[in-house]
């Protein structure tokens, strides 16, 4: 299947890949896949700071990745588009083959060459 993708096409994944260019936006983004969660919740998920998780959060909204709602004291947030979280699924089992693909090629050559 060829792709062919335009100028603005190109700009607006970069923008996508620039936004989970970054670890922690991208676990954030992760512990979201099994539903909604507080700023609290992802925060002890992530392993960092309620003050970091919101500010990566802010940036994560204005992006369009991902939606709030306010219940009470409560904001929840959640992925906006599950099929972001597919892509994304998807773009790390491409990863994993190509790695096991390189895996193998290493050790078939490490075989091949002549022991010393």
């Amino acid at each position: 299947m060829a792709v062919q993708l335009n100028t603005g096409e190109c700009r607006l994944l970069a923008d996508f890949f620039t936004l989970f260019g970054n670890g922690t936006r991208l676990r954030i983004f992760c512990a979201l896949q099994g539903g909604r969660k507080t700023v609290s919740e992802l925060a002890e998920d992530v392993g960092v700071s309620l003050q970091n998780v919101s500010q990566h959060l802010r940036l994560m909204r204005e992006k369009g990745a991902v939606a709030t709602e306010k219940e009470g004291q409560h904001v929840y947030y959640w992925v906006v588009d599950q099929r972001l979280m597919q892509g994304t699924c998807l773009i790390r089992d491409a990863l994993w083959d190509a790695t096991r693909r390189r895996s193998s090629e290493v050790l078939r050559d490490a075989e091949a060459e002549p022991r010393r």
